[in-house]
């Protein structure tokens, strides 16, 4: 869908307040007569959820924005922001605000982004103090914020409650080692069933690699070769060749995931905290479905990657615009908006004011919400590495990954050819 192209500042008034602001930084506070008369700064924010609870929940938010904020008007505009929003702007009509994948370096490379830190640091802004670091991280690039997270999500995994008391297994497992060992337990209680589906994801291999010890850079190297040739990789890689090898696991991707655990097929469902109320959707109450963060590894704790869009603001619009999407972002995060989406969305909250007021009695009933909101807490839960250059080797680690574990290429192999190629993407080497 073409976004509409920004309604301009009415003259007189609105003219004044963006030179006041070109002058001093601040806009001018007009009087209550002038302020009547003038109208909205109309703002374009484009999101891709074209549907569903979490649609739904950004709309509600958004229609609340412009009910308490007469002077501003949000339009939300559903397509896929990530791979469009730089068309628009060569076309001359890009959205004021945006919701980008982590994958921004298109967008920092054509200098398309314009920083946050004035809004993030102005009077009543926000700062470090108030979000997980894993949050508040993710789209810093050398001190500058192109990018604040709007939806947060990290890996868990979803389990039929049913099928573990079944097979006698008290509790979720608090180790990679004792899952393997519950889910030979399922193949011996449910014969048919598939013990569990994992998805061959950057996002989700990562995780288990950097618990055993992985680092995504090897040490020293300032970011210019990867950490592959490791006791960590080869002990996740033989970890999962050997699960795939006695058929206690298969590759799968989410919405297949949730379709056959609904069903009763799978045991264990891999997936995201944004996926577990399609989960829920997906059992219909057939069974009760129970969630456990990713298990400890061999360094003794756990470790997770935060995914998610995030809010950008785009170049060539006006002052005042520029202040009032300023003005969206920093409310967006206040504690009763951030609880709202919690309980609406399926995603956690993203600050730890708004963590505090979560009621007792949703997270007891939502287990997927309080797992993911201990992850998000967790020192061990990082950003998404943001460099292009990291992309490509998340692309490569995908793909050898897949052929290690499903047996097409040993694992010594697999990870010789990922550490030759992700150094060439890391040192600059191989065109991207």
């Amino acid at each position: 869908m073409k976004a509409k192209v920004l309604w301009p500042l009415v003259a007189g008034l609105a003219a004044v307040a963006v030179a006041s602001y070109a002058a001093t930084g601040a806009l001018s506070a007009p009087s209550s007569a002038a302020k009547s008369a003038a109208a909205p700064v109309k703002l374009s924010l484009w999101e891709s959820h074209n549907a569903g609870p979490v649609q739904n929940s950004e709309v509600y938010l958004v229609n609340w924005f412009n009910r308490t904020h007469p002077t501003i008007h949000v339009s939300i505009v559903s397509t896929k922001a990530s791979t469009k929003a730089l068309a628009a702007l060569a076309a001359g009509n890009p959205p004021m605000l945006a919701e980008i994948s982590h994958y921004d370096g298109s967008f920092l490379n054509a200098h398309a982004l314009l920083p946050l830190n004035p809004f993030l640091t102005a009077k009543n802004g926000l700062g470090p103090q108030q979000f997980y670091p894993a949050v508040w991280n993710n789209g810093a690039v050398g001190g500058q914020h192109y990018r604040l997270m709007a939806d947060v999500k990290v890996s868990q995994l979803s389990y039929n409650v049913k099928m573990f008391a079944q097979a006698g297994i008290k509790s979720p497992p608090a180790t990679w080692a004792q899952l393997a060992t519950d889910l030979a337990l399922i193949k011996k209680k449910f014969p048919s069933v598939i013990p569990m589906a994992y998805k061959d994801s950057s996002a989700h291999i990562l995780p288990p690699f950097i618990a055993n010890g992985g680092q995504l850079f090897a040490p020293g190297s300032k970011g210019t070769k990867a950490d592959f040739l490791s006791p960590a990789a080869t002990a996740t890689f033989n970890y999962f060749r050997t699960l795939y090898k006695n058929h206690l696991m298969i590759f799968a991707h989410g919405s297949n995931i949730r379709a056959d655990f609904g069903a009763g097929h799978i045991a264990v469902g891999d997936g995201t905290s944004a996926g577990y109320q399609k989960t829920l959707e997906a059992v219909h109450g057939r069974f009760p479905v129970g969630v456990f963060a990713y298990p400890n590894g061999s360094t003794g704790h756990s470790a997770n990657i935060a995914q998610g869009l995030g809010f950008v603001t785009m170049i060539d619009h006006t002052k005042a615009e520029q202040q009032a999407a300023g003005t969206f972002i920093k409310w967006w995060f206040g504690p009763a908006q951030q609880v709202y989406w919690a309980e609406h969305s399926g995603y956690p909250p993203e600050t730890k004011a708004s963590a505090a007021r979560m009621p007792k009695s949703f997270l007891a009933t939502h287990p997927g919400t309080r797992v993911s909101m201990t992850e998000l807490a967790s020192k061990y839960t990082i950003p998404r590495p943001l460099p292009g250059s990291y992309k490509e080797v998340q692309a490569v680690l995908d793909a050898l990954f897949f052929k290690a574990v499903t047996g097409q290429l040993s694992v010594h192999a697999a990870l010789q050819q990922l550490q030759q190629q992700s150094d060439a993407y890391l040192s600059g080497h191989a065109q991207l």
